[in-house]
């Protein structure tokens, strides 16, 4: 784990020790998880696993980046919240056995060949919730580079041996009058 975008990634963490304010689907969609434990994917410093904790569901805060997790550490244990953070390399390995898990949050963060990975970690009847940036938000601001944004309907098809419950593409407008071009899918593992 030692490649340029890791090291922007841990100095960012480190610059910015406390978590935001949880993405606002999450907020819209949490209602909708199953209970049960719930992985958060690319936690950064917990601004969503701190959510997640918030309404009662024990966490799994995945992330590379050592800063992020110990931000994530002292805000759960100041809230006394059921987070347990994880080093891992989720471009590379799922550290995790199959079917543990009820939920699966996965904001911001795209690794394509991971989504497989990431559905099978779900129960028969667990949710995965995924959203990220669209192609385009390029011509917009930041991310630039296509790898990490979705083409139109991709998520869509990423997901479409799962019962879709909610989906939508487009642009989203935040409180502080800032947007972002973003897909969201909220998907129920069948089989």
């Amino acid at each position: 784990m030692n490649h340029p975008p890791y090291a922007k990634w841990e100095a960012h963490h480190r610059a910015m020790p406390t978590p935001g304010a949880p993405e606002p689907s999450l907020i819209e969609l949490m209602p909708m998880l199953p209970p049960g434990l719930v992985l958060d994917v690319a936690a950064g410093t917990g601004r969503n696993a701190l959510a997640l904790a918030r309404s009662g569901r024990q966490v799994v805060a995945a992330d590379f980046s050592p800063a992020g997790l110990r931000a994530i550490r002292k805000a759960a244990a100041a809230e006394r919240l059921p987070i347990i953070p994880v080093v891992a390399d989720l471009e590379a390995e799922l550290p995790f056995a199959p079917n543990s898990f009820g939920a699966v949050v996965n904001i911001n963060f795209l690794e394509r060949a991971a989504i497989p990975r990431l559905k099978m970690l779900l129960h028969v009847g667990g949710m995965i919730l995924f959203e990220t940036f669209l192609i385009d938000q390029a011509a917009t601001g930041h991310p630039r580079n296509p790898s990490y944004m979705l083409g139109h309907y991709e998520l869509r098809e990423m997901l479409s041996e799962m019962e879709l419950i909610r989906y939508r593409e487009g642009l989203t407008v935040y409180s502080e009058n800032k947007s972002a071009w973003r897909a969201t899918a909220l998907a129920r593992r069948i089989s």
